[in-house]
């Protein structure tokens, strides 16, 4: 197969994957806030952050075994490969069981911190039965993912995962709308996704011969840099998972249930922005000891294509977040979900938080962890300081400034990176098309601001209808944009 088709391949698969989950992550939490109040959605958007946090003691094993697979992969060899996964199998079976026990103690310490709004069995259970899929996860799965993803076939990934999302949106609806108590629906939501782990093990038996992974420590494969990117992971989690985590400690439930609609909202535009990137980490891991002129090439033009795709993206966001937050939250009356300057926060985060997914993607393929570790470590202490600082004085809006200094430093920084240090090429132009991105962004939202608020919204249909003319319009400059500089060579 081409590095095309697998590239069309991926992406596609990925976007679908995207799609399905921001369709479940609109349609479940509306019913869940209606049905079981915004301090139940609040507290199982808490548990998810919680979790992600205990999901650190996967201690770096997938990272570093994907760049240590691209050689085996690449060589076929098997028994490298066999080696390899049965190291990274090894690690991930000691910290499962080290996950188990972290959860047990984050079910009787989340209990007791939320006892006050909500019942403190139904937090304890409800912690138990969401982190039961984490758990299946570093047992059964984790060396599979690290495969599919070094070969290229992460497609077979998003596909599986897509099946297991749609049939827990059509549960869960089901079983909310019939009557079923929280706790109910959690549990056949887990049971579905735990079902994914079949298919992946059956397909992965059934397309790798000989595969084997049987641990021997005495021809133990040693996984390098599994720390360094720990440290990366440790980072990422601390930024992207602590904001609700410090908004259910210093300030509610009901808060954090209204911080989780909007990220809800700009995290599947991170899941659809992400797609593009689906895929390339191991392309570019391959190519990059081949072809190292032809990788230059190739990065400039996806960074060119993915930041014109993001200017639109935010663009149209910045137009039609309004009207569709007044229809989402249309029934959620238990809590102020209309919260204008988070919104116009979350849309200056969201883009500078992801401008830096290419330059992320090409220094994952790379496998650069230990050379970027000190500015992680930078970013999230900047981002966790100034999130303690700056929740007390402004709530949930100092989360999201927090964020975006971090973002500030960590993304440009990011971009200098890759240039200089992986790629060898100036960052002049890389910088300039930031700075032409984000003022065809402002532009195009000051020029379509007007003439899109004056028209009524009432319904679904209305919504669907005004992006659809939203989307068109606005997809002009940024098309322009691409064509002018979309070939221009790599400097």
């Amino acid at each position: 197969m081409s590095t095309r088709a697998v590239i069309l391949k991926n992406i596609s698969a990925n976007l679908l994957l995207q799609l399905i989950t921001a369709l479940g992550g609109f349609i479940l939490p509306p019913l869940i806030v209606v049905t079981y109040g915004s301090a139940t959605n609040g507290m199982l958007a808490s548990i998810k952050q919680f979790i992600a946090y205990l999901t650190l003691l996967e201690a770096g094993i997938g990272a570093a075994a994907i760049v240590a697979l691209y050689q085996a992969l690449t060589a076929h060899d098997n028994q490298l490969r066999n080696r390899i996964l049965a190291a990274t199998h090894h690690f991930y079976r000691i910290s499962g069981c080290l996950f188990a026990i972290a959860l047990l103690i984050l079910a009787i310490l989340f209990a007791w911190l939320t006892h006050n709004e909500i019942s403190a069995s139904l937090t304890f259970y409800m912690v138990l039965i969401m982190g039961a899929v984490n758990i299946l996860d570093f047992f059964f799965f984790g060396s599979y993912r690290a495969l599919l993803t070094a070969d290229q076939k992460t497609y077979i990934i998003s596909t599986i995962q897509t099946g297991s999302i749609l049939a827990n949106i059509a549960v869960s609806y089901w079983l909310i709308s019939t009557g079923y108590n929280i706790l109910t629906v959690q549990t056949a939501s887990t049971l579905i996704q735990a079902s994914k782990f079949l298919l992946y093990r059956h397909y992965v038996r059934h397309h790798y011969h000989n595969l084997n992974q049987h641990y021997n420590k005495h021809n133990a494969y040693q996984l390098q840099q599994t720390w360094d990117a720990l440290t990366h992971q440790l980072t990422g989690l601390l930024i992207f998972s602590s904001p609700l985590v410090l908004i259910t400690f210093f300030l509610s439930l009901k808060d954090a249930s209204i911080y989780a609609v909007y990220a809800l909202i700009f995290g599947a535009i991170k899941m659809a922005l992400q797609s593009l990137s689906q895929g390339m980490q191991a392309i570019f891991g391959h190519s990059l000891t081949i072809d190292p002129e032809r990788t230059r090439q190739n990065f400039c033009r996806y960074n060119r294509l993915f930041m014109c795709f993001l200017g639109w993206v935010y663009t149209c966001t910045g137009l039609l977040l309004v009207p569709f937050i007044q229809l989402y939250t249309h029934n959620m009356t238990d809590a102020n979900y209309h919260q204008p300057i988070l919104a116009i926060l979350f849309l200056l985060v969201g883009i500078i938080e992801n401008s830096r997914i290419p330059s992320m993607t090409m220094i994952m393929a790379a496998g650069r962890y230990k050379a970027t570790k000190p500015q992680a470590l930078l970013e999230a202490a900047l981002n966790i300081t100034c999130s303690l600082c700056f929740i007390q004085i402004w709530g949930s809006a100092g989360i999201l400034l927090a964020a975006l200094v971090s973002f500030l430093y960590r993304s440009s920084e990011m971009v200098h990176y890759t240039c200089k240090h992986i790629l060898s090429l100036s960052c002049i132009r890389p910088y300039l098309l930031w700075l032409i991105v984000f003022a065809l962004i402002a532009a195009s939202i000051s020029i379509g601001w007007h003439p899109v608020s004056s028209i009524s919204v009432h319904n679904s249909p209305d919504w669907i209808k005004l992006s659809c003319i939203t989307g068109l319009s606005t997809a002009i400059p940024f098309s322009i944009l691409l064509f002018l500089i979309y070939r221009r060579p790599a400097q």
